[in-house]
């Protein structure tokens, strides 16, 4: 939904008794700042979260991770126990690193991983997607990248492999590297190690925390925000309707002074837009809810990004990594190991269509946790040793609380929550089929 939409949604929000009283100056004023202000908030709201994830992880030192322009390493496989994010996935691990790119380029240097799966996902201060680097574009051989700030121009240093621009002068690494089974962690770890950033020598001026309890300060958060970067083309346009709120330029015409608690009201009502949209973002198949196209590059949709940033931080492009997520079974019922045992049948020759490889992963619906097990499953996929085929090629997935009995549906058991769960089916380098629907993963089909 692009920013005329979210305008268009935002007039028929507006109370219809202000429309009755548009002479009156003062509530034409205090509707405009309304809507602006909710306007400002849906924009807003990914970049502000980002910084506060930055201060967070760079530049809090009760919380640091790592300094700019350095990875921070998670060394084990998430679990229910330990995660690094709401619905992690357990076929990867994770490192993170966020780039100050105010100084010039940074250079990122990946080793070779020898036919290993990884990506090092890249995005902006306002959660673009601005590039892979990995395996699926780039091949797993030894190489270098660049990635520079808007406006820099200079050399780079020789043999770099390809070159990306931020339109932030921020930006955010997140690098998956393949694991297979926990015996396999301790080479994963020596291999995170060798991926390394370079920098320019020399610091920049020192960042401001994020620091903002209230709607207003939030507000006062954007535009701190805002002031760090040059404005995309793109959002020119939309960052001038926030002038008469003291954010970004030119100065305005019209100087708005909001009460806060019309601000704290407006903002409740952005929120409230940007879950609604989240709860609609892409379409239902057989039960699973299929991602929409659009997820990690979003240009003027801003109502989509802040709902991406809401329900499921820091996504990838679909073209690198495909999630449906499962949420009703074959009779359009919630998920629940309460009531019910499930069978995910994958008929032969219609696996989950891949260039790399998929897993099923299971979480609660509540915290968005992995589920603790006594087999410490949680997920399963076409990496998972020991799984059972039918005689006519198919693969049966047996979801339940209660280990099954037969030994083959045994072997292919996905342990579930005696509670409402959802299930994320992950596809790494997806297929054409499955980008364009002509494949659709199979309904769940509960016992009763």
């Amino acid at each position: 939904m692009g920013g005329m939409a979210v305008a268009a949604l935002l007039a028929v929000a507006l109370p219809e008794q202000l429309h009755a009283q548009a002479g009156s100056v003062a509530l034409a004023d205090e509707a405009f700042a309304r809507a602006t202000t909710i306007q400002a908030t849906i924009y807003g709201y990914p970049l502000i979260g980002m910084y506060r994830r930055l201060t967070e992880e760079v530049l809090d030192p009760s919380t640091r991770k790592a300094p700019f322009n350095a990875y921070f390493h998670y060394r084990m496989l998430s679990t229910p126990e330990v995660s690094p994010f709401p619905a992690p996935n357990n076929d990867t691990l994770y490192s993170t690193a966020w780039l100050d790119l105010r100084g010039g380029p940074a250079i990122l240097s990946m080793p070779a991983t020898n036919g290993r799966y990884y990506t090092a996902h890249v995005l902006d201060l306002a959660t673009e997607t601005i590039a892979n680097f990995g395996q699926r574009l780039d091949g797993t051989d030894a190489a270098t990248f660049a990635v520079v700030g808007p406006g820099w121009q200079g050399t780079l240093p020789p043999g770099i492999k390809r070159v990306v621009r931020s339109e932030t002068r921020f930006a955010y690494v997140l690098l998956r590297i393949l694991v297979d089974g926990l015996d396999d962690v301790p080479s994963v770890n020596r291999l995170q190690d060798q991926f390394r950033i370079a920098t320019p020598p020399g610091g920049a001026a020192p960042v401001p925390p994020y620091a903002a309890s209230t709607a207003p300060d939030r507000l006062a958060m954007l535009a701190r925000v805002l002031s760090f970067s040059p404005v995309p083309e793109r959002d020119a346009g939309m960052v001038a309707t926030f002038a008469p709120l003291g954010i970004g330029q030119p100065e305005p015409s019209l100087k708005l002074s909001p009460t806060s608690t019309l601000l704290d009201a407006a903002e409740r009502e952005a929120l409230t837009l940007i879950a609604s949209v989240g709860a609609r973002t892409g379409s239902f198949v057989n039960g699973w809810r299929m991602p929409a196209r659009a997820i990690g590059r979003y240009g003027t949709d801003y109502l989509q990004r802040a709902s991406v940033w809401d329900g499921g931080p820091l996504a990838n492009t679909v073209d690198e990594s495909f999630y449906p997520a499962a949420l009703l079974d074959s009779r359009n019922r919630p998920l629940d190991g309460a009531s019910g045992r499930y069978v995910l049948r994958f008929p032969a020759g219609r696996m989950p269509p891949v260039r790399a490889f998929w897993s099923v992963t299971m979480y609660k619906l509540d915290d968005k946790n992995l589920v603790a097990n006594p087999i410490r499953r949680y997920s399963i996929g076409n990496r998972t040793p020991g799984l059972v085929e039918g005689p006519d090629g198919s693969l049966s997935l047996f979801i339940q609380a209660d280990r099954p009995a037969d030994p083959h549906e045994s072997a292919n058991w996905l342990p579930a929550p005696r509670q409402p769960f959802y299930l994320v089916l992950r596809l790494y380098g997806p297929a054409d089929e499955a980008l364009s629907g002509a494949w659709q993963p199979p309904a769940l089909v509960r016992s009763e």
